[in-house]
């Protein structure tokens, strides 16, 4: 049986020889981590967040920034959009300019 330290001396060993920085194998790595994590949660972040060890404002903030993670953080929760006061219904104003009560 071959033990992790084999096994990840032979991926790092592969990565350097195809090029691939420390910043991205750590990102990919990560991205990968995060993905496995959340999927054994059933999109739960709370959940995935205590299998990975961050808090959970830490992981949502992952998922929005990491560049392998785009459409993933999207995927789970939908965004709480604003209303904007364009679309928000007022009561009518009287001609004194108060609001009138209904």
């Amino acid at each position: 049986m071959v033990s992790i330290d084999d096994r990840l001396n032979q991926i790092i060993r592969e990565l350097i020889g195809n090029g691939i920085t420390l910043e991205q194998a750590v990102e990919a790595f990560e991205g990968k981590y995060i993905v496995a994590a959340m999927s054994a949660s059933r999109g739960n972040v709370t959940q995935a967040s205590k299998a990975l060890g961050v808090h959970r404002n830490t992981l949502h903030n992952k998922l929005r920034s990491q560049t392998m993670l785009n459409g993933f953080a999207d995927s789970i929760r939908p965004v709480r959009r604003r209303i904007s006061s364009n679309n928000v219904v007022r009561a009518p104003k009287s001609s004194n300019g108060k609001t009138r009560s209904r």
